[in-house]
């Protein structure tokens, strides 16, 4: 059996004609500090938080906002192997790193491990993006939740809400998927951030230039420059879990 993911990084990509309004906004709403530009063209950063690894990246891309996740492993062969027993299947390559497809169709890399997790990332009690959700038609659902449990090697918990489960592994972002009331189409994904102030949060973002799409009991939708969806959750910044009422 392949080792668990060694480290799992969220990549926010956004269109290239706004990369630089969203990269201001995700630098502010998180406090992370842009890094030096990568890539032939700029097109790639991370976001460096002031404590504890680097865990979300940024990319410049041609097409509409979305996003998607790079499993970091020490033997990339063995992990490119494991997914493909699972049903994943490959893309792409560009430059030796597998861009590969869940069996729902939610876009992934398999790269090498760059980096010393350490003990994690680091909460201090402030707004934190920790958590990216799959959004899942219920045509994909049970094989979608198995392929993540078996591809990560990550604990599945039942979710507090019906029609949610959480794969945890401490110290990294936390994976929720959720099953969507669509029949079919294909998985997608989006950030959450653990927020103790919603409201406030909420009117922090729309300053900053983000637009409400909707809001719900615990969790507020809304989209950043560049039309990235996510969502600010009723959930303790320092733990990650629901926050009690």
């Amino acid at each position: 059996m392949t080792a668990p993911t060694g480290w799992t990084q969220v990549f926010l990509d956004t269109p290239a004609d706004r990369f630089e309004d969203a990269v201001s906004f995700w630098s502010a709403v998180t406090g992370w500090r842009p890094s030096k530009r990568r890539g032939e063209a700029g097109q790639f950063l991370t976001l460096l938080p002031p404590a504890g690894p680097a865990y979300v990246r940024m990319q410049a891309v041609p097409g509409a906002a979305g996003l998607h996740l790079d499993l970091d492993h020490a033997d990339r062969p063995s992990a490119v192997g494991h997914a493909r027993s699972l049903g994943a299947s490959t893309a792409w390559v560009d430059d030796d790193v597998e861009v590969m497809r869940s069996p729902g169709g939610f876009a992934f890399c398999q790269t090498l491990l760059d980096v010393d997790p350490g003990t994690g990332l680091v909460r201090d009690g402030s707004t934190i993006l920790d958590q990216v959700c799959l959004d899942v038609p219920q045509v994909h659902w049970e094989r979608e939740v198995a392929f993540w449990r078996d591809l990560t090697g990550r604990e599945l918990q039942e979710a507090t809400a019906p029609g949610f489960v959480r794969l945890v592994a401490p110290g990294q972002v936390r994976i929720l998927l959720q099953r969507l009331d669509e029949t079919d189409g294909a998985v997608r994904a989006h950030p959450d951030l653990a927020t103790a102030d919603r409201e406030s949060d909420t009117t922090s973002h729309v300053g900053l230039g983000a637009e409400v799409v909707s809001v719900n009991a615990f969790w507020t939708v809304l989209a950043a420059p560049g039309g990235q969806v996510y969502c600010l959750t009723d959930r303790d910044p320092m733990t990650g879990v629901v926050a009690p009422r």
